[in-house]
């Protein structure tokens, strides 16, 4: 066996059990550990999406070495390489990565504890489930009970689900995208919940912010924007970095008075303004939010944020 088999081996033994016991099976088993081989592998409920990365200082054996990577995922997890999906990772621009890449359109279901959600794992670069944000559903999950949600730039609505799940009396989910609210309606759907009583609304989602409040509070708002997008349907660029300010205090202007704002990114150099953190109630909550197939601890940073007592 190569280094890379015996890594992969070594890391799938582990995280089968810990999956086991959260009932999930979708993860992540290998990223990058080794420099040689720099590809992720992410398993899907017997299915395994590979990402390659551009590694120039084994750039001219990348191909020779890939060949020992896809023979270890067939080894390790003993498919066939029908079940193998390859998609390239660069360094993304906007929403570029929720672009199509191929459409073949190979559905799978996959679960998270007594939920299910449907991925995609042919033709986007990203499935249709961050593996990264489990436990920030699972939190969700966890705090729903009785509460009116929001969840914006929601994507397939995983975390919609999950606050359904938990119990929540009304979750309002909007993205920019038809192609991910039908996706969202479908997860929905899948898990027994009605999507006519959970509206599902096509919006840019700095547009609506915008708007007058004609959609009441909300008790819990779940808020993950996009490092950077220049989306043709939306009217402005979006740089999380230069617009959290504006965009946190908007969804603050929302939420209820003993309501918490769940916000994270994943823009590594990102800052928190100073001024904000003296005007509300901030936590920071990122290793918590962290799962153990991720070893990257710099994969996104998340706060929950409240209004100060009296305020």
């Amino acid at each position: 066996m190569t280094a890379f088999s015996n890594r992969l081996a070594k890391n799938y033994k582990h995280l089968k059990n810990w999956a086991q016991r959260f009932s999930c099976d979708a993860f992540r088993v290998y990223d990058k550990d080794i420099p040689e081989y720099a590809v992720s592998v992410d398993f899907y409920a017997g299915k395994v999406v590979i990402y390659r990365y551009f590694n120039p200082q084994y750039q001219d054996r990348d191909d020779v070495r890939f060949l020992d990577v896809i023979a270890g995922v067939k080894d390790v997890f003993s498919v066939e390489e029908s079940d193998i999906f390859v998609k390239e990772r660069q360094r993304q621009k906007g929403l570029s990565q929720y672009e199509k890449v191929d459409k073949q359109t190979v559905l799978h279901r996959v679960k998270e504890g007594s939920l299910e959600f449907i991925v995609n794992l042919s033709d986007y670069l990203d499935t249709g489930l961050f593996l990264d944000h489990r436990l920030s559903r699972r939190w969700v999950f966890e705090n729903a009970a009785g509460l009116r949600v929001l969840n914006l730039f929601c994507y397939t609505g995983s975390v919609s689900v999950h606050a359904l799940g938990g119990g929540a009396s009304q979750v309002v989910s909007i993205d920019l995208s038809s192609t991910y609210l039908d996706w969202a309606e479908a997860n929905l759907k899948l898990n027994g919940f009605d999507a006519r009583a959970h509206p599902l609304i096509r919006a840019d989602v700095c547009d609506w912010l915008r708007r007058p409040n004609v959609d009441g509070f909300f008790d819990l708002i779940f808020l993950d924007p996009p490092s950077f997008s220049n989306s043709k349907k939306m009217k402005d660029v979006f740089d999380v970095q230069r617009d959290h300010v504006w965009m946190i205090e908007r969804c603050l202007e929302r939420l209820s008075t003993k309501g918490k704002l769940f916000f994270s990114n994943n823009l590594r150099s990102f800052k928190m303004d100073s001024e904000l953190l003296d005007r509300y109630v901030f936590e920071e909550i990122s290793k918590s939010t962290l799962p153990p197939d991720y070893r990257n601890e710099l994969i996104h940073r998340a706060w929950l944020i409240e209004h100060k007592p009296g305020a």
